[in-house]
C-alpha cells in the first residue's frame, strides 16, 4: 500500500450513505444519462477541491444489501475513485476507521493537551485523523471476500435495533432522580424480585413492538433477553451479600467506586457509565494508565461523546425507533473534522434541537445539511465554491 498521508481539514464533505447508493444505482441504470450523471459526481466535485470523507460506517451499510452484484459494484466504485479522504484506522487492513478510531484520536489530543476543549481538541486530533489516497488505500482489496463478513454484519443490525429500542426505555421515569434515592435501599427477597422482573418484561415488551425497529422479530424474546441479564447482574449481588446492592451494580457494569456521586441523577449517572466503558477500550488500545487517563479526560473535551450525548438527549423521539439512527450518529460525529455533512431529514432535525440546547454541540456542527440526492449536494457544494 502507498504512503497515505495526514490532511488538514479542507474541503471535506460527508455524504449519507444513501448518497453513495444512489450513485452506483443511477451507474447499473439503463438510463445513459444517470449512467453519466453518476460517473461525473466525484470528479466534478473534485475539481472545485471537494473530496468525500469516508468512514466505517458508511462501508458498513453499503455493504448490506441483498444483492451481492449490487454490493460487488458499490466496492468497486469506491475502489476506482483516484483520491477520497477517510477516517485513519488503527489497522489499515480493516478498512476506514470507525467512530472508535475517531474517539481514539481525540482522547489522545486532550491527554497531550489539558485543558483543551472540544473545539481544540477537534483541531488538534484532526490533523492526524484524516488520510487522503485512492479509494483502493482506503478499502483494501481484500474486501473482495466481503461475503466471509455477513454474518458480523447480520449481527451488527440485530444489535443496532436492539440498542435502539430498548435506549430510550424506562418502566419509571427515574433519569432526574439522584441516585441517592435507592443507592442505601435493600435487595428484594426472590419472589418480589420475580414479581418485579415479570411486570418488567410486560412492560419492555410492549414498548419494542410498539416503538422499536419494525425489523425486530419477536419483541418478547428480545424483552426476555434483556431481563436475564438483569437477573443475572441482580443475583451477583446478592450472592456477594454486599451492603449496598445497588451500589455493587454500578460498580460491577464499570463505574469505579469513587465516582460514584449520590447527587447525580440516574440519568447522568448513566452518561459517564457509558462514557467510562468507551473510554476503557480507548485506554486498552493506546496502552494508556485508567487511573491517569480517567482524571485528565472528561467527556466534554471528546467531540464524539459530546455530540453523541446531546443526541441522546434531545434528539427527537420517532415513533418507530429504527436501527440505523445508530450509524446516523456515527457519521454525524464525522461533522467536526468536515467542511459539510449531508445527513437525513430525521438526523437534521434531531440535530437542530440538539444545538438550541448546547452550544458546544452547535460549534461542532456546523454545515449540517440535508440534500435530497446527488445532484442537491452537488448545488450546494458548488455553491459554497463560489462563495470566498
Amino acid at each position: 500500500m502507498p504512503e497515505v498521508t495526514p490532511i488538514k481539514r479542507s474541503r471535506l464533505f460527508v455524504p449519507d450513505t444513501a448518497h453513495l447508493a444512489g450513485l452506483v444505482a443511477d451507474i447499473m441504470s439503463d438510463s445513459r444519462e444517470r449512467r453519466r450523471a453518476a460517473q461525473r459526481f466525484l470528479p466534478d466535485l473534485l475539481e472545485m477541491g471537494w473530496l468525500p470523507l469516508l468512514c466505517w460506517h458508511h462501508i458498513e451499510e453499503l455493504l448490506q444489501h441483498r444483492d451481492e452484484h449490487v454490493v460487488d459494484a458499490r466496492l468497486s466504485y469506491v475502489w476506482s475513485q483516484p483520491l477520497i479522504a477517510w477516517i485513519r484506522p488503527v489497522d489499515p487492513s480493516a478498512g476506514p476507521g470507525s467512530i472508535i478510531d475517531i474517539l481514539r484520536a481525540e482522547v489522545a489530543a486532550a491527554m497531550r493537551n489539558p485543558g483543551a476543549d472540544a473545539t481544540e481538541v477537534c483541531d488538534l486530533a484532526g490533523h492526524e485523523l484524516i488520510a487522503v489516497g485512492a479509494g483502493t488505500d482506503a478499502i483494501p482489496t481484500s474486501f473482495r471476500d466481503w461475503r466471509l463478513l455477513r454474518s458480523a454484519l447480520t449481527q451488527q443490525q440485530q444489535n443496532a435495533r436492539r440498542v435502539t429500542a430498548i435506549a430510550r426505555w424506562r418502566a419509571t421515569q427515574i433519569d432526574d432522580t439522584p441516585i441517592s434515592a435507592w443507592m442505601n435501599q435493600p435487595a428484594r427477597d426472590p419472589d418480589a424480585t420475580a414479581r418485579m422482573l415479570g411486570r418488567l418484561h410486560e412492560s419492555l415488551a410492549h414498548e419494542i413492538a410498539t416503538r422499536g425497529d419494525r425489523r425486530i422479530p419477536d419483541a418478547r424474546s428480545m424483552a426476555a433477553e434483556f431481563m436475564q441479564q438483569i437477573d443475572r447482574d441482580g443475583r451477583a449481588v446478592v450472592e456477594d451479600r454486599v451492603a449496598k446492592p445497588a451500589v455493587q451494580l454500578l460498580i460491577n457494569a464499570g463505574l469505579d467506586p469513587e465516582d460514584i456521586d449520590p447527587s447525580a441523577t440516574f440519568g447522568e449517572t448513566m452518561n459517564l457509565l457509558t462514557f467510562q466503558k468507551r473510554l476503557r477500550i480507548v485506554a486498552e488500545g493506546l496502552r494508556l494508565p485508567w487511573a491517569e487517563l480517567k482524571r485528565r479526560v472528561t467527556r466534554q473535551q471528546l467531540p464524539v461523546m459530546v455530540i453523541e450525548e446531546s443526541m441522546r438527549l434531545h434528539a427527537q423521539d420517532q415513533p418507530e425507533r429504527k436501527g440505523s439512527e445508530l450509524n446516523d450518529t456515527h457519521l454525524l460525529c464525522l461533522a467536526p473534522y468536515a467542511d459539510q455533512t449531508f445527513v437525513d431529514k430525521r438526523t437534521l432535525e434531531s440535530a437542530r434541537r440538539a444545538r438550541s440546547k448546547s452550544p458546544m454541540f452547535d460549534r461542532l456542527t456546523t454545515g449540517v445539511a440535508r440534500a435530497r440526492d446527488c445532484a442537491e449536494l452537488a448545488a450546494v457544494l458548488t455553491a459554497q465554491s463560489r462563495t470566498p
